[in-house]
C-alpha cells in the first residue's frame, strides 16, 4: 500500500501521539549501550527534480534540485530521525535552549535539525526577500509567520514534541524539518544513511523514524549493558 504526503505525515503526528512517553528525567547510566543501524529507500530511489524557480531568482537561483529526498548509491537515506520512543530515564539532554533556524540562499539550515521539546526556537531570516516559514505538526499548524526584513530572529517556543515539517508559503520549493524530542535518544543519520544512538540504559525499547516526506517505521530493539544491538530500517 502506497500513502499520499499528507497521509504520511498524519501517520507520523498518530504515531507520535500514540506513542510518547511520560516525562523523561535524567538518571546516571552505568554499562550503557548503542544501537546502531542503516535507514534505507525501499525500492528504487526518485531522482531529484531539476525545479524552475521564477520567484526571487536574485537571491534563490533560477533552478534547484529538488532536496526532500538524499539518497545514497547504495541506497541510505540522509536526514531521517532514529529515535527511542518510550525511554523514561537516561542520560542528560544535551540541546541548546535556543537552537537556531536560519533562511540562506532559500534553504532552510540546517535542512533537519533535533531540537528539545520546550525549546526557544530563533528562526532567523539572513535574505533581503520575504519569507513566510509555515511549520507543521501532521496536518496541523504550529507556527506559521512572515519575515520581511533582512536579519530580523524571530523567536518561537516548541511546545509540541515530534516530527515538524517546514515550508515557505512564498517560494514553495523550500522544505526542511525540525524534530521536537523529548529524551535525548534521538539521532539524525548521515549521508550513507547510517546511525548510531549511544549511552542507552540496558532494556527493551520502542523505536522509530521520522522523515519530511517518507513514511514512519516502528520496531522494538533489547539493549544489553556494553553490547552494540542494529536496528536496520526501510522508507519509502
Amino acid at each position: 500500500m502506497s500513502f499520499s504526503c499528507t497521509q504520511r505525515l498524519v501517520l507520523c503526528s498518530l504515531l507520535w501521539s500514540t506513542l510518547a512517553a511520560a516525562d523523561y528525567t535524567e538518571a546516571p547510566v552505568t554499562n550503557g549501550g548503542t544501537i546502531v543501524g542503516k535507514v534505507t529507500y525501499d525500492g528504487t530511489a526518485p531522482k531529484p527534480e531539476n525545479l524552475t524557480i521564477t520567484q526571487d531568482p536574485g537571491t534563490c537561483g533560477t533552478s534547484r534540485l529538488e532536496d526532500a529526498w538524499s539518497v545514497s548509491a547504495d541506497g541510505g537515506v540522509e536526514n531521517v530521525v532514529v529515535y527511542l520512543v518510550d525511554i523514561s530515564s537516561g542520560k542528560k539532554m544535551d540541546l541548546p535552549s535556543q537552537p537556531v533556524l536560519d533562511q540562506k540562499g532559500c534553504h532552510y539550515l540546517p535542512h533537519t535539525q533535533i531540537i528539545a521539546k520546550g525549546s526557544e526556537l530563533q528562526v532567523k531570516n539572513s535574505d533581503p526577500i520575504l519569507h513566510n516559514v509555515h511549520s507543521y505538526l501532521g496536518t496541523s499548524t504550529v507556527f506559521n509567520f512572515a519575515q520581511p526584513k533582512q536579519g530580523s530572529v524571530t523567536p518561537k517556543k516548541v511546545t509540541k514534541g515530534g516530527g515538524i515539517t517546514l515550508k515557505c508559503d512564498v517560494h514553495n520549493f523550500m522544505r526542511g524539518a525540525i524534530f521536537s524530542a523529548e529524551n535525548p535518544y534521538a539521532v539524525i543519520t548521515a549521508k550513507d544513511g547510517t546511525f548510531q544512538i549511544k549511552d542507552v540504559p540496558p532494556g527493551t525499547y520502542q523505536i522509530a523514524t521520522f522523515h519530511e516526506v517518507g513514511g514512519p517505521k516502528i520496531g522494538s530493539v533489547t539493549v544489553k549493558g556494553g553490547d552494540k544491538v542494529t536496528f536496520n530500517a526501510k522508507i519509502k
